[in-house]
């Protein structure tokens, strides 16, 4: 009788990968697609052109990548009708990277994302950007180093987010910080260089609930990633005066890691809060003449890089508390947590506005290297 229970167990378990993938298929049977595109038509501006990306597994094709668009109302359909006019079934399992025009991006991402949400297409771990120019365009990129456009670009916002550039925006990541109040949306922002073979990933789109209203760039993205506190590695360069060599003077420093602490308090009404941005690094290039690092020089040293931190520090705040009244950074969530008797999830972004912030970084040089 045990002997029977065995084989039957045996026989179960051999039986069960069998039936999990009864309705699997042939990669030979499938376009996998790696990148989708969300232009406006500009036939018809009330449509979308739908851009698809995917690589050939014939041997013999002309290409080794292909992309292909369709025109739709909705990403449903921009969907389906390029399903009608190519010869295998379309697997959005793999895609790597969606990119939204900025006009779709000014226009508003809610309708694509509820789309995107109540259909599931892609994983958790697919990226999501604006582009300055066609998505269609930048889908047909060839980069230099790369054959997929999709994978080059997947993988150059992953290294600008580790150089503190620019934060990785998934479909949850966007969501919740659309739906979460005292906090905005924001996104890597694509766009050309001086050239158009050469492709920038070092800028931020800003949005107010589904909509961009702006673009940061050079010391403001990464002085935006330095208030979120994703703070990761990544050279940072500053120009200074030397009091020895009577001119200016370059230093740069190579980040380790770094953190930021919030707090808020209410004072006679009105809201304080208190941001210590700490940053670990080492020093790099350093163009005086000096040698000698004394004590004393290193903390000199740390008082410049702090001061050109904060003013960028604050020329950022400026921007999304003054000039666009809108908190992406997200200190609402901790007023809301600290005062929610004086929260205000109706009009969080005027408080914002009114609030007092105060920024103080402090950055630490751990080592300086070799020197001569």
């Amino acid at each position: 009788m045990l002997k029977k229970v065995i084989k039957l167990l045996i026989v179960a378990l051999i039986s069960l990968p069998l039936l999990s993938c009864w309705d699997s298929k042939d990669l030979e049977e499938l376009l996998i697609v790696y990148g989708l595109g969300i232009d406006i038509s500009e036939e018809n501006p009330d449509n979308y052109v739908f851009t698809i990306a995917f690589p050939t597994i014939i041997e013999d094709a002309p290409e080794k990548k292909v992309t292909f668009s369709a025109e739709a109302s909705s990403i449903s359909r921009g969907r389906s009708n390029p399903q009608k006019k190519v010869y295998r079934d379309l697997s959005f399992d793999n895609i790597k990277i969606v990119v939204f025009n900025e006009d779709v991006a000014k226009q508003g991402l809610l309708f694509h994302m509820d789309s995107m949400f109540r259909v599931p297409l892609f994983r958790g771990t697919t990226r999501f950007a604006v582009s300055g120019g066609s998505a269609n365009g930048l889908l047909q990129f060839q980069p230099p180093v790369s054959l997929l456009v999709t994978n080059f670009l997947f993988d150059s916002i992953g290294q600008n987010y580790n150089a503190t550039n620019v934060p990785v925006t998934t479909l949850r990541g966007f969501s919740n910080q659309y739906y979460t109040t005292g906090i905005e949306p924001s996104m890597p922002f694509i766009s050309y260089g001086d050239t158009q073979n050469d492709l920038k990933i070092d800028r931020i789109a800003l949005f107010k609930e589904d909509k961009m209203i702006h673009v940061l760039t050079g010391i403001n993205s990464r002085a935006f990633m330095m208030l979120k506190g994703e703070i990761k590695d990544g050279v940072h360069t500053f120009e200074f005066f030397s009091e020895e060599t009577g001119r200016k003077e370059f230093l740069s420093v190579n980040v380790i890691d770094g953190k930021s602490k919030i707090k808020t308090e209410i004072k006679d009404n009105q809201l304080h809060i208190y941001q210590e941005v700490s940053i670990n690094a080492h020093l790099g290039e350093y163009t005086a003449r000096e040698k000698i690092f004394s004590t004393d020089r290193i903390k000199r040293l740390e008082d410049i890089i702090n001061h050109e931190l904060k003013l960028g520090l604050d020329e950022t705040l400026k921007i999304l508390q003054k000039d666009l009244e809108c908190d992406n950074i997200g200190y609402g969530k901790y007023v809301k947590g600290n005062h929610p008797e004086y929260f205000d999830s109706e009009d969080w972004n005027s408080q914002f506005a009114e609030a007092m912030i105060h920024i103080n970084p402090t950055i630490q040089i751990r080592t300086v290297g070799v020197t001569p």
